[in-house]
């Protein structure tokens, strides 16, 4: 009727869509053409550079990219020494950092981003660690599960003065907030060694995670590196133990605590038949609850076995 937009069909969609799709890998292959043609000259073409920054904008894990920016820089590095200030270096580097910046907000989780941005800051006459820091703590307040992001913040903590207390802290108030976080908890399993003086605190911590959300799986990970230091006591051992017991009473079809059960009777009493014969009821059942890891427990299920017969 007059007066009315005419709603395209799906297959007009399509076909705009497909059409859009061509016109911009025509764009990608020619634009990726003239920068290779480029580099082989061994030359610093302005064009290509910039049109291998509008390219990694659109898609930043293009690691010949990449590389080939980081040649251009070296090659102008050297150049740019002989001839002209240091402050025309630092913008140049500084307009490169900017870059990644722009293609960390298109993909926060690449790779090539994070890894040629610390890159350029090592080739900066004077790189702001600070700003780094503070970059870090920005990007895993919007997603704290970007381990590219703690990967980077790690490599920073050792260029800036942060004490390890306001690091535990943060690591801390970042779990407290999602204890569902990987990343999180193997970043906090290197920023110290477990000691007499940490123990303690790291034992609560994991505790506490473990029996808020039975079903994630990082804590419990966690909580097995923890039991993993033979300076937890036994007697923290048969407390978490016994917790475990009452845990599974409200959980009674979680695997993890089935597991953290056999982890723990291992360490406490390993050639014990009482505990031997637990095990092995504690792997049939994870069987029938895991049945994609089957093979894995008919493993340990074999071990056990193995260990009460020659217990006998």
């Amino acid at each position: 009727m007059h007066g009315r937009l005419k709603v395209r069909t799906t297959e007009e969609q399509k076909a705009i869509k497909k059409k859009e799709q061509q016109r911009k890998l025509v764009a990608y292959r020619m634009g990726m053409q003239k920068i290779l043609c480029s580099r082989k000259s061994d030359n610093f073409d302005p064009e290509s550079f910039a049109i291998s920054s509008q390219l990694l904008c659109v898609n930043p894990d293009i690691y010949t990219l990449w590389n080939y920016r980081k040649e251009v820089i070296l090659l102008e590095i050297k150049n740019r020494e002989k001839d002209i200030e240091e402050e025309d270096l630092m913008k140049f580097l500084e307009n490169e950092i900017s870059l990644t910046e722009q293609c960390l907000l298109s993909n926060p989780k690449s790779y090539g981003s994070w890894h040629h941005r610390y890159w350029v800051l090592m080739k900066h006459p004077k790189p702001d660690w600070d700003k780094e820091f503070n970059l870090c703590t920005k990007y895993l307040n919007y997603d704290d599960r970007n381990f590219h992001c703690w990967d980077y913040r790690r490599l920073i903590l050792n260029k800036i003065g942060v004490t390890l207390t306001a690091e535990l802290k943060f690591s801390t108030e970042r779990l407290n907030a999602n204890f569902s976080n990987y990343s999180s908890w193997h970043y906090r399993s290197t920023l110290r060694k477990l000691d007499e003086t940490c123990i303690n605190d790291e034992f609560y911590l994991v505790q506490n995670a473990v029996f808020t959300d039975p079903g994630d799986s990082s804590s419990w990970f966690y909580l097995r590196w923890v039991l993993s230091n033979p300076i937890v006591t036994k007697e923290k051992r048969e407390q978490l133990l016994e917790g475990l017991e009452q845990l599974e009473e409200l959980e009674p079809d979680c695997k993890w605590i089935l597991l953290a059960k056999c982890w723990l009777m291992g360490s406490l009493v390993l050639n014990d038949p009482e505990y031997i014969d637990l095990r092995v009821q504690f792997y049939n059942k994870l069987i029938k609850l895991d049945p994609l890891r089957k093979g894995q427990y008919l493993h340990y299920l074999t071990l056990a076995k193995k260990r009460g017969s020659e217990r006998q």
